[in-house]
């Protein structure tokens, strides 16, 4: 058996066809391009996303409006049943409203009332949330409402009641102790500036009720005296005053040692206002004296004392439970719980 040997010109043609090989590894293998995307095809898509847009947006509105149209509505309402001087307002949460509506179930509803009567005075403001609200009978009808949860603050405006209880001389701010409520103001006595001075507690009366009692009334001329009208009251003189005096002619004539804020009851009262001149060394006119002794705490009291209700009939177990004095006014939690309205 023989074997070929292979030729010069065989040996030459080897290493060239390596290096085309070699050449056509080393280049790169072209991507065919994706095919493009007719313009027919997008412009469809383009056309379909806005019409979905432009559905989503009318339905949007519509839900609003809804909602617009049924807060107005309830507001109305409210006026009506409550008998209020203004429709309150009514704002209604949850999107979309409409498919809430359709269940018979609504969020949540928040209320504030301006301005409400409540007897000799008036509530300033009531802002109440209510949750979980179901329409009784829907969807064959409406026979009420069921309200969940009803949760919210009441406010007595102290400007407001010092206006309507005819006390626009006085001022009332909290006091030191919770509850409490310092009356301070200025009535003219006998020609003279008086300082009035109280101290109030407020307290609530009934379930939905709010009342402020006076006590410890208190007429000051500073530096001057002191007068404590009503029972158990009298006249207490302040040492610039005492200082004034003459401490034997005080003594002769009250039967009372001359001591500064000591209490003088009646008949001590009544010898220094039949000595006016030793009552001019105090600096004191017997006439202020005289004006003094005529005030009587209930009357003063009463000018300052109040009571107020929310309107009667309001449905369930809503009532006024916390009270608390603020520098603004008097305010109380207003809450009820599974409180069924009746449809009008």
């Amino acid at each position: 058996m023989t074997s070929e040997i292979p030729t010069s010109d065989d040996t030459q043609r080897i290493p060239h066809a390596r290096r085309a090989e070699e050449k056509r590894e080393r280049e790169p293998v072209p991507v065919p391009e994706p095919e493009p995307v007719p313009r027919r095809r997008g412009r469809r898509v383009l056309k379909v996303l806005a019409g979905a847009v432009a559905v989503l947006a009318f339905l949007a509105v519509a839900d609003r409006w809804a909602v617009l149209y049924a807060q107005d509505l309830a507001a109305e309402q409210a006026r009506k049943s409550l008998k209020l001087k203004a429709a309150p307002e009514v704002r209604i949460d949850g999107f979309p409203f409409l498919t809430q509506v359709a269940a018979g179930d609504l969020d949540r509803v928040q209320v504030t009332l301006p301005d409400l009567d409540a007897g000799p005075v008036s509530i300033a403001q009531v802002k109440a949330t209510v949750d979980d609200i179901r329409i009784a009978g829907w969807p064959t009808g409406i026979d009420g409402v069921d309200l969940g949860k009803v949760r919210g603050d009441v406010l007595l405006d102290f400007a407001d009641l010092t206006r309507e209880v005819g006390a626009s001389q006085v001022r009332l701010a909290p006091g030191r102790e919770p509850g409490s409520v310092l009356a301070r103001g200025r009535i003219p006595v006998a020609g003279t500036e008086v300082d009035v001075r109280a101290d109030a507690q407020v307290r609530r009366e009934g379930r939905q009720g709010v009342a402020l009692t006076v006590a410890n009334t208190r007429l000051v001329v500073p530096d001057v005296l002191t007068y404590t009208p009503g029972k158990g009251g009298g006249l207490q003189l302040a040492a610039p005053a005492t200082g004034r005096m003459d401490p034997a002619e005080f003594e002769e004539t009250t039967g009372e040692r001359l001591v500064p804020g000591r209490l003088l009851k009646g008949p001590a009262v009544d010898a220094l206002v039949e000595h006016p001149a030793l009552l001019k060394l105090a600096g004191i006119d017997s006439s202020l004296l005289r004006g003094l002794r005529k005030a009587r705490e209930p009357k003063v009291a009463e000018a300052m004392e109040f009571s107020a209700a929310l309107p009667s009939g309001l449905p369930g177990d809503l009532g006024l439970r916390r009270l608390s004095v603020t520098p603004g006014g008097i305010r109380a939690q207003l809450t009820g719980a599974d409180v069924s309205v009746p449809a009008p």
